[in-house]
């Protein structure tokens, strides 16, 4: 079984498309877990109008941020085979064939993105600016990715044997796909596909701007220190 996790908040403008991209990939018993942020926008209208079973909603009883959002429907999820989305992508056809069968060799899967841009200044249109191996290409191992980070949640599948010793999320992450990347790392067979199979919209919104990190030097410094701990004690 497949389980599809997504984190949602005020991602009306595009979710239907990319609910859309995803659904037409899965079997009749995969599932798509949803865990709403506290939207107030139409995001979970327009996820209920899609009317389909294989889509659960976990409502928001408070705000988390997308990190632990995201933990939420990681917890929350039921398939041996677990994708990431983001609100705001599209998948491209063959994605879950293609990624499943790298699966076969491996414990976590991550591949490349097509990076879409506003064509202008509205979201109405977009052109591709690049893969996203031309900013942040995959690089194995531990320390490289403790150091700096060079996953990618949207790109990324991987066993339940992952989340076994992911959950529960350690506190004050840097990030969800980063941690579940270095736990792959640390305990796991990593493969990295080079195959675009998602258009990743990178706009004003995004939580995460790739190549582009707010954090000063200090939060940069306690993060790694953070995730060095928690990477210690993740037995």
């Amino acid at each position: 079984m497949i389980s599809v996790c997504m984190a949602t908040y005020n991602g009306g403008k595009f979710i239907r498309e990319q609910l859309e991209s995803i659904l037409s990939q899965l079997s009749p018993d995969a599932e798509i877990v949803i865990a709403d942020d506290g939207s107030t926008d139409d995001t979970l209208a327009v996820v209920e109008s899609l009317g389909d079973s294989r889509i659960c909603v976990l409502p928001a009883e408070k705000h988390l941020g997308v990190i632990y959002n995201y933990e939420r429907a990681l917890q929350a999820s039921k398939g041996e085979i677990v994708f990431l989305a983001d609100q705001d992508d599209i998948w491209l056809s063959g994605k879950v064939e293609k990624t499943l069968a790298a699966l076969n060799e491996a414990d976590l899967v991550t591949h490349d993105a097509w990076m879409l841009r506003p064509s202008g200044e509205s979201d109405s249109s977009w052109v591709c600016s690049g893969k996203l191996s031309d900013i942040r290409a995959y690089r194995s191992g531990v320390v490289a990715n403790w150091w700096k980070n060079t996953f990618t949640g949207c790109c990324m599948a991987f066993r339940r044997n992952i989340l076994d010793k992911a959950l529960p999320f350690p506190k004050n992450l840097p990030m969800h796909d980063q941690w579940l990347g270095v736990v792959a790392e640390k305990n796991f067979k990593v493969k990295s596909m080079d195959e675009p199979l998602v258009e990743y919209r990178q706009h004003s919104t995004n939580a995460t701007h790739i190549g582009n990190s707010p954090a000063g030097v200090f939060q940069k410094i306690k993060w790694r220190l953070n995730l060095a701990k928690a990477l210690f004690l993740n037995v």
